[in-house]
């Protein structure tokens, strides 16, 4: 944390965060064709996924995520280094955390697998994803999340949570 309260990171090559995406599985199925289910998984983000995270939680959020640096590593990867506000307060739970963003305008989704807790935002056709206590403190009566995941989704996205039913 540098003196004006801001923490930096960087990312670590080849990796730029983690993004949601649907991904199927095979079913064993001792009597036949094996059947497939589908889940919301983490994989890593793209470079341009990662920054339009953070430009994401700039406008959604009102944050303050700043790109400090590109790094070209001797191997020639790459980097990015950014700054965001320390927020300090205390862990919300996930009840608050679902009450403060519904009352910001955001419509709760279901995930089908019951795995994660996830928002919806019409206004910004933004996917909020892993709004947890370690992402989302409350200080004086306020919600600040922080590190939430951010998308739009794709089709298959949309289709399996049924955003637009």
């Amino acid at each position: 944390m540098d003196e004006g309260g801001r923490v930096g990171k960087l990312t670590l090559p080849p990796k730029f965060g983690l993004i949601p995406k649907v991904i199927t599985h095979p079913v064993p199925n001792l009597r036949g064709e094996p059947g497939r289910r589908k889940a919301i998984e983490f994989i890593h983000a793209t470079p341009m996924e990662y920054l339009e995270r953070w430009i994401a939680a700039n406008e959604v959020f009102g944050d303050d995520v700043k790109l400090t640096a590109v790094v070209q590593w001797a191997d020639g990867q790459v980097s990015f280094a950014i700054s965001q506000p320390q927020y300090h307060g205390e862990p919300a739970t996930e009840r608050e955390i679902e009450q403060h963003f519904i009352a910001s305008g955001w419509t709760r989704i279901v995930d089908p697998t019951g795995q994660h807790l996830l928002f919806f935002n019409h206004a910004f056709q933004t996917l909020a994803i892993d709004a947890l206590p370690r992402n989302c403190y409350l200080k004086d009566g306020d919600l600040l999340p922080f590190d939430v995941i951010l998308c739009q989704p794709d089709e298959e996205l949309e289709t399996f949570l049924g955003i637009y039913d």
